[in-house]
C-alpha cells in the first residue's frame, strides 16, 4: 500500500472507530437535576381599582399565592381516541393543577432497547413536571417564567368520552378549557388517521372583577420532550416551529453556542409569522397549532432535564410554549362579563410519513417533522415502498427486502452498463502497465497516454461508478426513514431479529472497553461477507490506489453499521445479495471485448467535452515541464 492510501485508510479507520466508540457508548453528563415545578400565583396579577388596564404580568400578593409547597398533580379525567377500527390508540391524562394534559400514552407503543426491557406505553410528556396547556407568566429572556398552580375542577355536565371541561377561578379571572378529540372524519367524509392523536383546546377567559385587566407576556406550554430511552440519541431531541412557512428546528445545544455566551432561555417576540411549535425527539413529536384567534409571533423556549422513564437516566431535553396573543378585558357589565376566546389545536403522537402527509390540510407541513431535508425525493417514495409492502406482507422486514428489490430493479440498466465498463477497463490493465514500464518516471506522460486509450478503446473512466455514486444518496436517504420511521418501533423480522429499530445484539460479551460493553451483533458480519463477495465478483478497474480503498469499503461499511438499526444492516445484506444475482445474470451475457474504435463510426464526443478539457490540460502541462527542463539544460550548460 502506497503512502497516500495508507494515509486515507488509517484516517477512515481512526473516523469510523470514533463513531462507533461514540454512538455506542452515549452516557449523560452528570448535571444538576431536572428543575421542578415553579411555585407561581393561582391568581396571575394583583388587581387594584384603576382607570387604566392592569397588565397580568407580576405575581400576586394573595393567599393563594403563599403555599407551603408545589402542590402534587393528580389525574382528574381521561380520553381515549380511537382508530377507524375502533382499537385505541392514544390515552390523555387531565391533571388538576394547571387543568392540562399531563402526560398521552401511544397504547402499545412500548419502550425497548438493549439497556430496558419491554415494558408500560411510550408516555409523551410523562416525565414533564408541567402539563400540556397551562398558562405560563412573565415570559422573559431575564427569569424564570411562573406556571399556572390554580387547582381546576372537573365540570361533569360538560364531559362525557369524547371531550373533558375544566373549570377554575383565578381571581378576578373565571377560565374554561374544554379538551375535544378530534373527529377522524372530516366533512367531505373522508378518514385522517393523524386525528387519532389529534385533540383540540378551547379556552375562555371571564373578567370578574370591576377594573379593566390586561394579559401580557403569557404563554401556554407545549410539552417538553427527550429520548424516550438510552438506544435513541438525544441528538433527536429538538424544539421545532413552522414560522412563515419555513420549518425550524433547533437542539438543546442551541443554547450554548461554540460562540457566545450560554443562555437558560429563549424567548422570541418578533417572529414573521408563526404557525405552530413543538418538540421533537427520534420517533414522536408534539405539536402546539394555535387558531386564528389565538396567533402570536412569539415562543418561549429552554434547555432542560429529564428523567427517562425505566432506567431513571438524566438525559438532555427541551421545552416550549407558544406565546399568547395580548388582549384586555373590560370591567363586566351586569349582563355581558367581558370573555376572550383561544383555540388550538394539540398533536401528539408517532412520526408515521404517509400519517403526517394526510394531516398537512388542517396543520401546514406537519410531515416536515419527518426531517428527510434535502434527500426528501428520494426518502418518501422509499417509505412509501416499505408501507404498501408492510401491507401486503405484515412484517416490516420482508417489506424492507421487496422495497430493496425494487430499487435495484430500477438501477439495472445503469449496473449493467456499469459492469461492461468495468470490464473492459479491467482489459485495460496490461497495456496501463506497459505505459507505467515504459514512463516510471513521468507520471503526467502516463496519464496522458491513459487518456489516448480511453479515447481511443471509447471507454469512459467513470462508467463504472455511477451506479456506487447513484447507491450513496439512496443508503442515506434510507438511513434518514430509518432514524424518525416510528413503524419499525419494534418490529421484528426473523429469530434473533426482534426490534428492527434497534441493534440485532445477540450476547453482551463479559468485558468493557473504556466503560463500553462490547455486543455481538450478527447482521453487520452478514452484511461485511456478502459486500466482500459481491467485490471478489466485480472486474477490478482503476488504480491500484483506487482499487486498495475499494477493498477496505466493507470494513467502512461493517463499522457504520455495526451500532446502527438493523434495518439499515438488512437493507444493506439484501443490497449486496441482489447485486450478486444481478451479477451471476451479466457473466451469462456477451461479455465485452477490448477492440479499438472506428473513427469513422466513432460518436465524436462534444467539443470541449470532460475528456477533452483534461488531455488539453495534460498537453499543456506537459509542454510546460519540457520546457522547463529546456531551459534549466540551458542554464546548466551556460554555467559550464
Amino acid at each position: 500500500m502506497d503512502k497516500t492510501s495508507a494515509i486515507v485508510v488509517g484516517s477512515c479507520i481512526a473516523l469510523l472507530a470514533a463513531n462507533w466508540w461514540y454512538t455506542s457508548n452515549q452516557t449523560p453528563p452528570q448535571q444538576a437535576p431536572a428543575p421542578q415545578a415553579q411555585t407561581a400565583p393561582a391568581t396571575p396579577a394583583e388587581v387594584t381599582p384603576a382607570t387604566t388596564p392592569q397588565p397580568l404580568d407580576t405575581t400576586p400578593a394573595t393567599p393563594a399565592a403563599v403555599t407551603p409547597a408545589t402542590p402534587v398533580p393528580q389525574v382528574i379525567a381521561t380520553l381515549t381516541s380511537r382508530d377507524a377500527e375502533g382499537k385505541p390508540v392514544a390515552r390523555y391524562s387531565f391533571q388538576d393543577i394547571g387543568g392540562s394534559i399531563k402526560s398521552v400514552d401511544m397504547i402499545g407503543q412500548a419502550i425497548n432497547s438493549t439497556k430496558e426491557e419491554l415494558r408500560g406505553d411510550v408516555s409523551l410528556n410523562g416525565n414533564v413536571p408541567q402539563g400540556i396547556g397551562t398558562f405560563m407568566f412573565r415570559l422573559s429572556n431575564n427569569a424564570e417564567p411562573a406556571f399556572d398552580q390554580t387547582t381546576y375542577r372537573v365540570d361533569a355536565a360538560n364531559t362525557n368520552d369524547k371531550q373533558v371541561t375544566l373549570l377554575a377561578a383565578m381571581g378576578d379571572l373565571t377560565v374554561r378549557k374544554v379538551y375535544r378529540l378530534k373527529p377522524l372524519t372530516n366533512s367531505d367524509g373522508e378518514i385522517t388517521d393523524g386525528n387519532a392523536y389529534v385533540i383540540t383546546l378551547d379556552v375562555s377567559v371571564w373578567n370578574t372583577g370591576k377594573t379593566p385587566l390586561s394579559v401580557a407576556n403569557w404563554g401556554l406550554y407545549a410539552g417538553g420532550m427527550s429520548q424516550i430511552n438510552h438506544s435513541e440519541g438525544s441528538i433527536y431531541t429538538h424544539y421545532i416551529m413552522l414560522e412563515n412557512g419555513d420549518f425550524e428546528k433547533e437542539t438543546r445545544s442551541s443554547f450554548d453556542p461554540f460562540f457566545g455566551a450560554a443562555m437558560q432561555r429563549l424567548y422570541v417576540t418578533d417572529c414573521k409569522k408563526l404557525e405552530w411549535v413543538g418538540t421533537m425527539n427520534q420517533y414522536y413529536s408534539t405539536v402546539v397549532m394555535p387558531k386564528a384567534d389565538s396567533t402570536t409571533n412569539a415562543y418561549y423556549a429552554a434547555p432542560t432535564r429529564y428523567k427517562l422513564p425505566v432506567t431513571g437516566e438524566e438525559v438532555d431535553g427541551v421545552e416550549i410554549a407558544a406565546g399568547i396573543p395580548e388582549f384586555t378585558l373590560a370591567a363586566p357589565s351586569e349582563n355581558m362579563p367581558s370573555m376572550r376566546n383561544l383555540s388550538y389545536q394539540i398533536f401528539t403522537g408517532p412520526k408515521l410519513n404517509l400519517m403526517l402527509e394526510d394531516m398537512t390540510q388542517d396543520i401546514p407541513k406537519i410531515e416536515q417533522i419527518m426531517d428527510y431535508g434535502w434527500l426528501y425525493l428520494i426518502s418518501y417514495p422509499m417509505n412509501a415502498l416499505i408501507n404498501l409492502f408492510h401491507g401486503w406482507f405484515g412484517n416490516w422486514g420482508w417489506a424492507i427486502v421487496a422495497m430493496t428489490f425494487v430499487v435495484r430493479l430500477i438501477i439495472w440498466p445503469l449496473y449493467r452498463k456499469s459492469y461492461m465498463s468495468m470490464k473492459r477497463m479491467s482489459l485495460l490493465q496490461p497495456k496501463m502497465k506497459e505505459l507505467k514500464e515504459k514512463y516510471p518516471d513521468d507520471q503526467q506522460k502516463v496519464s496522458m497516454e491513459m487518456m489516448r486509450l480511453y479515447k481511443e478503446y471509447g471507454i469512459s473512466p467513470f462508467g463504472g461508478c455511477l451506479p456506487m455514486f447513484l447507491q450513496i444518496p439512496i443508503f442515506f436517504a434510507f438511513f434518514y426513514v430509518l432514524q424518525t420511521a416510528a413503524e419499525l418501533r419494534g418490529a421484528p423480522f426473523l429469530g434473533w431479529v426482534t426490534d428492527l429499530s434497534q441493534m440485532d445484539t445477540v450476547c453482551t460479551l463479559p468485558f468493557t472497553i473504556m466503560g463500553w460493553e462490547p455486543v455481538i451483533n450478527v447482521l453487520p458480519f452478514v452484511m461485511a461477507a456478502s459486500m466482500i463477495a459481491m467485490m471478489k465478483m466485480t472486474p477490478q478497474a482503476g488504480d491500484p490506489t483506487q482499487q486498495k480503498i475499494m477493498k477496505f469499503m466493507p470494513v467502512m461499511f461493517f463499522l457504520f453499521c455495526y451500532t446502527y438499526p438493523s434495518a439499515l444492516a438488512l437493507y444493506w445484506t439484501t443490497t449486496n445479495i441482489i447485486s450478486i444475482i444481478q451479477t451471476l445474470i451479466i457473466r451469462r451475457l456477451p461479455q465485452p471485448t477490448l477492440e479499438k474504435v472506428d473513427p469513422k463510426k466513432q460518436k465524436q464526443p462534444k467539443k470541449g467535452g470532460f475528456l477533452d478539457r483534461m488531455q488539453r490540460m495534460m498537453e499543456e502541462q506537459q509542454k510546460a515541464l519540457e520546457e522547463q527542463k529546456r531551459q534549466a539544460a540551458m542554464r546548466n550548460n551556460g554555467k559550464k
